[in-house]
């Protein structure tokens, strides 16, 4: 498995290289909008974490080449409310861990407001689905992030697969997890980002159903207006990717390469 790993990420950055070259010089989109998805903010070796230096230089990039916006500017932009005038990007960091305290004061600095989807119920998470141990944002920390400016979006109850849930289960997982948070923490929850991207049809009818005003998704993609706001695509970055990669994962023809192969065998490797 190791030995796969190795020689697809190889690959993978040879096709990045290649695509996002090729893009500067044959591809042109106006103003595009993409949305990334970070976890964990630290050194260990789980492979969604990214360190707070890599993080860092990565927001010192996106600084440069694009506007840094919130969900509710998106939702603006894709209502037509609002018209965006340069390219956009949006950081969302999922599951709650509370490591990513140690951007706060970076990012108010910087005048960056994220977002960030937890779970409803983080002392009883399903930790085989999510893969790790970290510990979780206390209701405190996430009220004092949310009176910051950032924006506090659902990530299920437990961070169960959805897919796979009986409708019983998917009401604790959405609309009772929605329920919770608004109750426990006093203010609404506008977002719903799906566990691990996982989702389907009667996934997403629920999270119409239980008022969410937009659904995130880990499918890639740019984002366009008068787009189904309830499976907006996001793309995951994480500790395998290189700086360049990074820099070339913004590219259209990057981005639309990891979306048409992101559910094939390989495709978590992306």
């Amino acid at each position: 498995m190791y030995l796969l790993f190795k020689i697809v990420t190889s690959i993978r950055k040879m096709v990045y290289q290649i695509l996002g070259s090729l893009d500067q010089f044959v591809f042109h989109m106006k103003n595009p909008v993409v949305i990334l998805s970070y976890h964990s903010v630290s050194n260990d070796d789980w492979r969604f974490s990214v360190s707070e230096k890599s993080l860092k230089k990565q927001i010192a990039y996106l600084k440069k080449h694009f506007e840094i916006i919130t969900l509710k500017k998106l939702s603006d932009h894709l209502s037509g409310k609002k018209k965006l005038t340069r390219p956009a990007v949006v950081l969302t960091f999922d599951d709650g861990y509370k490591d990513i305290l140690k951007m706060e004061a970076y990012f108010k600095k910087n005048k960056i407001k994220p977002a960030l989807f937890v779970l409803a119920n983080s002392k009883n998470p399903n930790r085989q689905e999510l893969g790790n141990k970290k510990s979780f944002l206390s209701k405190k920390e996430i009220q004092y992030l949310h009176n910051s400016g950032w924006e506090i979006g659902c990530h299920s109850a437990t961070h169960a697969n959805l897919a796979r849930l009986s409708q019983k289960e998917l009401d604790k997982e959405i609309m009772q997890a929605k329920h919770k948070m608004e109750k426990q923490l006093g203010f609404s929850i506008p977002y719903f980002a799906y566990p691990r991207g996982k989702y389907n049809a009667n996934v997403v009818r629920l999270v119409k159903v239980a008022n969410f005003l937009m659904g995130f998704t880990m499918d890639d993609g740019i984002i366009k207006p008068n787009r189904d706001v309830y499976t907006i695509p996001r793309v995951g970055i994480d500790s395998t990717h290189t700086f360049s990669e990074f820099i070339n994962t913004f590219s259209p023809s990057v981005v639309r390469f990891r979306g048409l192969i992101k559910r094939s065998s390989v495709g978590r490797y992306l």
